[in-house]
């Protein structure tokens, strides 16, 4: 059974100082790789920052065209990595639950052969991706996965293991609003995977009217 984010309760959740899922306590447990999060507590923070100033749903760190041409390098000395490693980690206080930056982070740590850091932030990316999974599948707009960034409709689909085919549109569901991804032909005979992205049109209307 999924679990699909009502954001008005969740909201009101997050903001309980008296809830286990009071987003700045589960915040700090993330922060301080904390591997006793529960997927439960992934989804709340997930969802949660959605509710939080710094979330903006089209937002991009100024770090990213640096970090783009040092990851492009295919030889890249300790030094790179390093500069890489620090890069990702600044990103990731700007935007804690970019699947992209983490897994970039994971990659940088095990060329170091860091397997501490290493194993940390996958369990961090892994625990993203399973609260995104919670909501839904994808498979059907019936079943779309909810997602507070776009991007994270991208990262989602090379982290099920399918490649996009480069056709997206824009679908209605029951009065929300889907992304219909088509994906590459795969073993799992899945055409296309169905994004929900009502929580990117309602900030965007909230940023618009306090404009």
């Amino acid at each position: 059974m999924y679990s699909k984010p009502d954001f008005t309760s969740l909201g009101k959740t997050i903001k309980d100082a008296s809830s286990p899922f009071y987003f700045p306590t589960l915040l700090k447990r993330y922060n301080a790789d904390d591997t006793t999060l529960s997927i439960k507590d992934y989804w709340y923070l997930y969802y949660g920052y959605s509710f939080q100033e710094a979330y903006s749903p089209y937002g991009k760190s100024e770090l990213n065209d640096e970090l783009k041409t040092l990851l492009a390098k295919k030889d890249k000395t300790e030094e790179e990595v390093n500069k890489i490693i620090e890069l990702e980690k600044a990103v990731l206080k700007e935007y804690p639950f970019n699947l992209r930056n983490l897994n970039a982070l994971v990659n940088m740590y095990d060329r170091k052969k860091d397997t501490v850091n290493a194993d940390k932030t996958y369990k961090k990316m892994i625990g993203i991706g399973k609260a995104i999974l919670l909501s839904g599948d994808g498979r059907s707009d019936s079943t779309a996965m909810y997602v507070i960034s776009v991007e994270h409709e991208y990262d989602m689909i090379g982290l099920m293991g399918f490649e996009f085919a480069g056709n997206q549109k824009l679908v209605q569901y029951k009065g929300s609003q889907l992304d219909y991804m088509k994906i590459e032909k795969n073993d799992a005979g899945i055409g296309a995977l169905y994004f929900n992205v009502d929580r990117l049109f309602a900030k965007m209307e909230e940023m618009l009217k306090k404009n």
